[in-house]
């Protein structure tokens, strides 16, 4: 089933039409094979371009980000652990002089620890391991940005081993004591959170997640010239 869902994305979609098409329009002997080559080469094309247009993948977005509103205050002053999903980092070199979050990760980090603080939760939990090998784990990086921030130390826990969203819960459920009924605040990106919702409730099924997104793209739409052109 994670393979299935892995390979259900549009971009493997597109992926699959235009190599499909190239194998049959170059490899087939058959006219026939050769003019279906043609026309998913020409599909695959055109579904690209689709996708790349600005109110399409708005809409794609907010299909996603509609399905989860902003943490209610209720639900914030419940809370006894919040965990922050990783996302990536850019490596330190060039004009960098050190490792730092990427975006939907630094958005990720800085609302984490502002939730984190308006809150009732006793515990503030990162979860992400090395980018590459040797490097310094996200986790880490994210501990340390929330240490200068204020945060107490014995409030915060490192998973430092993880590469996705199943090793993320996976890697935290071996970390946090065995309890139940915990009300656990994750924190990823509204679009990234119908998959990372699924995955905390079927790693911790005796406790209550319950969903922070942040990080919102979703743009109501503004009908002028530039609208099919990219930012």
């Amino acid at each position: 089933m994670p393979v299935v869902k892995s390979i259900a994305t549009p971009i493997i979609w597109v992926l699959a039409l235009l190599v499909g098409g190239l194998l049959l329009s170059m490899l087939s002997k058959r006219k026939l094979l050769q003019k279906a080559g043609w026309y998913s080469i020409l599909l695959g094309v055109l579904a690209l371009l689709v996708f790349s247009l600005n109110p399409v993948s708005n809409l794609l977005a907010y299909s996603l980000e509609c399905r989860y509103a902003p943490i209610s205050a209720e639900d914030l002053g419940a809370l006894d652990v919040l965990v922050v999903l990783g996302c990536g980092v850019y490596p330190s070199g060039g004009l960098r002089a050190e490792v730092e979050l990427d975006g939907p990760a630094y958005s990720r980090w800085y609302n984490g620890v502002t939730t984190f603080r308006e809150s009732n939760a006793g515990l503030l939990a990162f979860c992400g391991g090395p980018t590459w090998k040797d490097a310094e784990s996200e986790a880490e990086l994210m501990k340390a940005m929330a240490l200068r921030m204020g945060v107490p130390a014995n409030k915060i826990l490192i998973e430092t081993e993880s590469r996705d969203t199943r090793e993320n819960a996976a890697g935290l459920a071996r970390l946090l004591p065995a309890k139940q009924g915990r009300r656990i605040g994750l924190v990823t990106s509204a679009t990234h959170m119908l998959r990372s919702d699924k995955v905390f409730r079927r790693q911790f099924p005796n406790d209550i997640i319950v969903a922070i997104p942040v990080n919102y793209t979703y743009t109501p739409f503004h009908w002028t010239p530039e609208t099919f052109s990219d930012p």
